[in-house]
Formats: C-alpha cells, structure tokens, sequence
C-alpha cells in the first residue's frame, strides 16, 4: 500500500532550486494520528497501522522539481523502487524522472513485506 500527500507544483514551496511540500513527513503522519487526513488512502486498516507505528518505521520518499533542469526527482528509501510503477502511476510523473536513494528516508525498522 502506499500513502501519499500529492501538492500541484504552483503550491508547492521553494527549496532551493527545487519545488517541493513544504509538509514533513513527520507533520503529515501526526496529523493524520490526531484525525486531519493528510495522507490518502485513509481506510480502517491504514488509520490502525498510521495510531500504531511512527512515520520513521516505514519506507518512505519524496518527489522534487529540479526547476533548473525541469525534471522531477524521487529521493526514496531503496525498498521503494522495487515499486515504480505504483508511484509513477499515483504521481503522474513523466518519463525522465530521476530516481535517487538518500539515506534520509530510510526506514528505522524491518517490516518484512511492509511495502505491498
């Protein structure tokens, strides 16, 4: 399953050269918590699995504008490219997107299977 917080690029925020949600994943992920649906799709099971875990447990990512080079960039926690398509489908990038690990959004724990 993936959760997702999708901000159109003329609202998302400057951050150097690159366009991006000015929303943390940590903001997103407790005020989804506290019941302000940030994160989507929001069903029984994910609002369970969101009250019992913190946003560090899971693979995790973000997608940036790169405005000098006009493409899109997806930084992610290597578990996450085992699932492209998903994410290019859920986004709607286009093709040329760079794909870059960074060891920011890696997880803090081992959930085997926790990305399906």
């Amino acid at each position: 399953m993936l959760l997702s917080h999708v901000v159109a690029l003329d609202q998302a925020e400057e951050y150097g050269d690159c366009l991006t949600c000015a929303l943390s994943h940590y903001d997103a992920w407790e005020s989804t918590k506290r019941g302000e649906p940030l994160l989507t799709p929001l069903t029984p099971a994910t609002k369970r699995m969101i009250a019992a875990h913190e946003y560090e447990d899971w693979p995790r990512g973000r997608i940036v504008f790169e405005q000098t080079k006009k493409c899109f960039v997806v930084y992610a926690d290597r578990q996450i490219f085992m699932h492209i398509a998903l994410i290019d489908a859920c986004f709607n990038l286009p093709e040329g997107t760079d794909w870059r690990t960074d060891a920011h959004y890696s997880r803090s724990l081992s959930f085997p299977g926790a990305f399906r």
